[in-house]
């Protein structure tokens, strides 16, 4: 049972007059007027309300208390965390030449008269490059390389006369046309532009053509599914052009030609409403038109003077703005400026234990901006100890750059970035398609009262597998961990897996902690490099929890198994519905399946649980909750490997997952009808 908190005066205002009202017979016998409005009753009230603030003040006592108590023991609260959202730069028109797009680059929120704009600052330098193809082949992706390739002569299309046709004479599912790059296109806009015979792919629905365009990212991810965002050529019956938006890239040999790739490949719909005859260009250019780049909710500020140092150990200066998102080790540094004897760097810690007497260090509190350089204590012989060096007396003390803002206001939907902060050549707008996800308010006192007693428990030090899990996941990057012990793998021996499923082989005095990478937008489908533990990552994790584990344990620290799911739904919708609320339905169940089949956001909310298995039955209910769907006629389960043609046996009732393992979105299709 938790010890009750109380406060340490539980009276009111009421009750401060009620109980002075009951002595005025005992201390003022001939005062008998006691309505309010007595003058002295006004005046006992008054009094009252200054003693009801006052004990309103005395009852947080407890609550700074516990702050400090907490920065005793080293915990501090969380600060805000900035919300990141993937910016996509449009160009008025296509160019000659490279266009570089500097980081830092200001796009923001529409300024409405209720709300200001939000501004977002781009991570890295972005370089919209010019398309140079290189090659275009027709083969069919399901026989490999071996199979018939038609090589079509780019020299020679736009010439009179001159066909090249897109899939095989009969086109069947795997039928693929493939466009080689000389140059890496990742996250770019590209627009396909060809003339095409007129109606000359017959057989097809333009609205939902049997074809997706893909792009080569090699590794886990192989072939990846583009986004198209307009399709002028009605698939490929007149001429037009297609916009592809397209996600990372990665070099690799295809027919004997190394490049970068992206392909349009007939999808198994092809075997029920596809092309009688294949389609032909008789023109092709490539443009580019655009490149996405990852932006972030902050404001810079540059070099904000701090104020004159004094001279004395533990010196503190304010920043202008807070909370305080994150520091840069090369850029973000307090700069000393004295005349004559030039200028030093002072750098950031988290504290100033490890900090020698002529270490230039400083610590910041992220919530408050407060920057607090080393203090000095007097020892017991009477030497006095510095735990740093201290900014010499009359220094002029300048922050180089620090950056701010965060906090859920940063979560915008998607289309809500759109105004460009300053002007950029060429440049003719910007738009965010996903919504922007990641933003964070600073932790509450309240929930850091919860936290702390398991932090208290583990004391820096992993001993059992909840001490594993908790400390893993403190190290930066880290979204979830799960550790594994011999008694999880004993309890799985027995159990069959569908397919190469396996549980892990842990043997006594061995643990092995698996560790979900945190990624930035961790909505939608998720691309397979994301969820891969970075080396980095991987030695960050297994450097912290060596320091904190027993001698004799044995540790292994390794990426989740990753099982890849698509889901083939057929949902019936009241007869004479809409077309817009067929589309509807179709986009609400696809936006349902990737959240709820989701190793960050699934199941619960929190992420799916680790070794957690996947019911068939829960697929139906999910879907039938939808609004608009009159039943769930069909729901099938596959397991898949990305950028890989799936498997046509479905799983059957239930799909079991070893205590390592996740569950991921792959290619969901969703039938309206």
């Amino acid at each position: 049972m938790p010890l009750p908190t109380v406060n340490l005066d539980d009276r009111r205002f009421d009750d401060i007059v009620a109980q002075a009202k009951q002595l005025i017979p005992q201390y003022c016998p001939e005062w008998t007027d006691h309505h309010t409005s007595d003058p002295g009753i006004a005046l006992i009230e008054v009094f009252a309300w200054m003693t009801d603030l006052l004990l309103h003040r005395v009852n947080q006592v407890p609550d700074k208390m516990f702050i400090k108590f907490l920065e005793m023991v080293g915990v501090a609260l969380d600060p805000p965390r900035a919300a990141v959202a993937p910016v996509t730069f449009y160009l008025s028109a296509p160019q000659e030449r490279p266009l570089v797009i500097p980081a830092g680059t200001e796009v923001a929120t529409v300024r409405t008269e209720v709300s200001d704009a939000i501004v977002y600052l781009t991570e890295q330098v972005l370089t919209i490059r010019v398309p140079r193809l290189t090659g275009a082949f027709t083969a069919n992706a399901l026989h490999g390389e071996g199979a018939a390739t038609t090589i079509h002569d780019l020299t020679r299309l736009g010439v009179l006369g001159y066909k090249a046709p897109v899939f095989s004479p009969e086109p069947r599912a795997g039928d693929a046309f493939y466009l080689s790059f000389a140059d890496d296109h990742s996250q770019h806009v590209l627009a396909v532009v060809m003339a095409c015979e007129v109606a000359g792919g017959a057989g097809v629905n333009p609205k939902e053509p049997p074809f997706v365009w893909e792009a080569w990212q090699g590794g886990l991810n192989r072939w990846v599914a583009c986004t198209v965002e307009y399709d002028g050529t009605a698939a490929f019956n007149v001429s037009g052009e297609v916009i592809v938006r397209l996600p990372g890239m990665a070099e690799e040999e295809f027919f004997g030609q190394r490049g970068f790739w992206l392909r349009c490949r007939l999808t198994s719909e092809q075997n029920y409403a596809g092309y009688k005859v294949s389609p032909d260009i008789e023109g092709l250019r490539i443009e580019a038109r655009g490149a996405t780049v990852t932006a972030r909710h902050s404001i810079v500020v540059q070099g904000e003077v701090l104020g004159r140092s004094d001279g004395t150990p533990g010196q503190s200066f304010k920043l202008l703005y807070s909370p305080v998102l994150w520091l840069d080790p090369e850029t973000d540094v307090v700069v000393s400026e004295l005349p004559g004897e030039g200028n030093v760097s002072w750098h950031s810690v988290a504290d100033f234990a490890d900090s020698g007497p002529e270490d230039h260090h400083f610590k910041l509190d992220y919530s408050d901006g407060t920057i607090t350089f080393a203090p000095a204590l007097l020892q017991p012989d009477g030497t006095v100890y510095r735990f740093g060096a201290v900014p010499p007396k009359g220094a002029t003390l300048r922050m180089q750059r620090y950056c701010y803002s965060g906090g859920v206001i940063g979560n915008v939907p998607a289309q809500a970035i759109s105004v460009l902060k300053s002007s950029i050549p060429y440049v003719a707008r910007v738009v965010n398609h996903a919504r922007a996800l990641g933003g964070r308010n600073a932790q509450s006192l309240e929930d850091a009262m919860i936290k702390v007693p398991r932090v208290l428990r583990t004391r820096t030090r992993a001993v059992t597998a909840d001490d594993f899990e908790f400390l893993a996941q403190q190290v930066e990057g880290v979204a979830r961990a799960r550790c594994v012990t011999p008694h999880h793998a004993s309890q799985t021996s027995g159990v069959g897996y569908p397919g190469q499923i396996r549980a892990l082989d842990v043997q006594p005095g061995q643990v092995s902690v698996v560790v979900l990478p945190r990624i930035e937008v961790p909505a939608g489908r998720i691309a397979p490099d994301l969820l891969t533990l970075s080396a980095e990552l991987r030695a960050s994790v297994q450097s912290f929890l060596d320091e904190r584990r027993l001698v004799g344990t044995s540790l292994e620290v390794r990426s989740p198994q990753l099982f890849w799911v698509s889901v083939h739904s057929l949902l019936r919708v009241p007869s004479g519905a809409s077309r817009g609320l067929r589309a509807d339905v179709k986009r609400q169940a696809e936006e349902a399946l990737y959240r709820y089949l989701n190793p960050h956001l699934g199941a619960s909310g929190r992420g799916w649980e680790f070794g957690r298995s996947l019911a068939v039955a829960e697929l139906y209910s999910l879907l039938r909750s939808i609004f608009g769907v009159d039943f769930v006629e069909d729901v099938q389960l596959f397991l898949t490997q990305p950028g890989q043609p799936e498997s046509r046996q479905p799983a059957a009732g239930q799909l079991p997952l070893p205590p390592q393992g996740l569950i991921v979105s792959d290619q969901h299709t969703v039938l309206v009808e």
